[in-house]
This record gives C-alpha cells, sequence and structure tokens, in this order.
C-alpha cells in the first residue's frame, strides 16, 4: 500500500510526469501489482478507489446553535401569556 500512496505523490509533485510517456515509465518501473498500474495507466479513478478501499466523499454539516434567551425574557412571556388568558 505504501508504494502507491508513494507513488501518488511523487505524481502530484513531479511537473514532468505530467508528460504521458514519463508517467507511463513511472508507474511500470514502480513496484505494484499488475492490477494497480493498468487502472493508473487506464486512468480509472473509480477502480482505484475500489482497490484502495477508500472512501473519497466525506460530508460535515455545521449547526448553529440558537441562542439562549435570557430568563428574564421567558419569565415575562408567561406572565403576558397568563394576562392575555385571563383578560380574555
Amino acid at each position: 500500500m505504501s508504494n502507491i500512496v508513494q507513488l501518488l505523490e511523487r505524481m502530484g509533485q513531479e511537473a514532468n510526469l505530467q508528460d504521458k510517456d514519463k508517467l507511463e515509465q513511472a508507474i511500470q518501473a514502480a513496484e505494484l501489482e499488475h492490477s494497480l498500474k493498468e487502472t493508473l495507466l487506464n486512468k480509472d479513478k473509480l477502480t482505484l478507489e475500489r482497490q484502495l478501499d477508500i472512501c473519497p466523499d466525506i460530508v460535515a454539516f455545521l449547526f448553529p446553535a440558537e441562542d439562549e434567551q435570557p430568563q428574564k425574557e421567558e419569565d415575562e412571556e408567561q406572565k403576558e401569556e397568563i394576562r392575555s388568558v385571563i383578560n380574555g
């Protein structure tokens, strides 16, 4: 597994690997399983994700906390409700 990670890191760092021929040479020279080499050569992202057993999509949600109202305001609101019920 570390060999593929090292190769992917190298592919991202070295600009000369943007050339198709040099990229193919780097992939063929790497000590990887044949299936991984074929996947990289075919630029098959989905198969590579499956072979490496990774989850590419991570979703996170943040919900802002609701502001707490001071206790005095709640008491006054309750008193207003009681007044409205009593006064009709």
